[in-house]
């Protein structure tokens, strides 16, 4: 007969607590092998230490609980080791992440570095091909990933080429609120068929004040705050959307120092003059 182990020495065995045993119970991750039904009291058995074990290394990776649960319940080592596999694939993207927010700080400790260029540009309309829909500012970054892969495939499919870099424009909400309509684009010399969001939209003429963003689109509320002071100072801003154009991106480069990106805010139109 298997020995019952107490809840207590199972924690000590498998250094969870108590609580948290209580609690991997209730989610039906990690159930007791007996439960006194006049006590409540809790027992397992030795067999359910390595299982126990495995539960608090990948909490301790910050698995998800329902993650965790697929590992145990596996019915194969391809399955456990694909979903396991899976997991650290986000860690090293969470690594990256971490990575590029160190670097950013580190940069904002450097001696200030010389004032942006800042130029101006009259943009006349074109027509593009485009996604727009209302995004969480917190989630730009993977829509606006997936919304080009969609644009690039539907232009590709249309047998035509872009006339250009592809662009963005974003609205003031997006920052205030954290959440607006935002566009991305790609300029075509005529129409294609909408597919899926893809749709044709004309983006409008603007008169802009231009500053180039150098490097990882993490970085670059740097060139937006020095393109806004300079703006700001010359009393030049008017409302509309900040647009960016996308001049070197990730599929042009492997060297994230390589991108390149126009960041554009609106001004008035006699800027050219001032």
């Amino acid at each position: 007969m298997e020995i019952r182990l107490t809840i207590g020495d199972f924690s000590r065995m498998t250094h969870l607590s108590i609580k948290a045993l209580r609690h991997y119970h209730d989610l039906g991750l990690l159930d007791p092998v007996d439960v006194d039904p006049q006590s409540g009291y809790r027992f397992y058995s030795a067999g359910q230490v390595p299982t126990a074990q495995v539960i608090r290394r990948f909490r301790a990776l910050g698995m998800p609980v329902e993650h965790i649960r697929a590992v145990v319940d596996a019915p194969d080592l391809a399955s456990r080791n694909a979903i396991i596999l899976e997991h650290l694939k986000h860690m090293e993207r969470q690594l990256e992440q971490t990575q590029e927010t160190v670097a950013s700080l580190r940069a904002l400790l450097e001696p200030v570095a010389a004032p942006v260029s800042v130029g101006y540009r009259f943009v006349a309309p074109i027509c593009a091909a485009v996604i727009a829909e209302g995004v969480a500012l917190g989630s730009i970054g993977p829509w606006w990933s997936e919304a080009f892969a969609e644009l690039y495939r539907a232009v590709s499919a249309s047998g035509l080429a872009p006339l250009g870099p592809g662009g963005g424009l974003y609205p003031t909400e997006l920052f205030t609120d954290e959440v607006g309509e935002s566009i991305v684009y790609v300029p075509l010399a005529q129409a294609i068929e909408p597919s899926g969001r893809v749709r044709m939209m004309e983006i409008p003429a603007a008169e802009l004040a231009i500053a180039t963003h150098y490097g990882a689109l993490d970085g670059m509320d740097r060139t937006y705050g020095a393109l806004g002071t300079y703006v700001s100072e010359r009393a030049l801003g008017v409302d509309g959307p900040i647009r960016e154009h996308y001049l070197v991106t990730s599929e042009d480069v492997v060297d994230e120092a390589q991108l390149r990106t126009e960041i554009c805010w609106p001004v008035f139109q006699t800027a050219r003059g001032a």
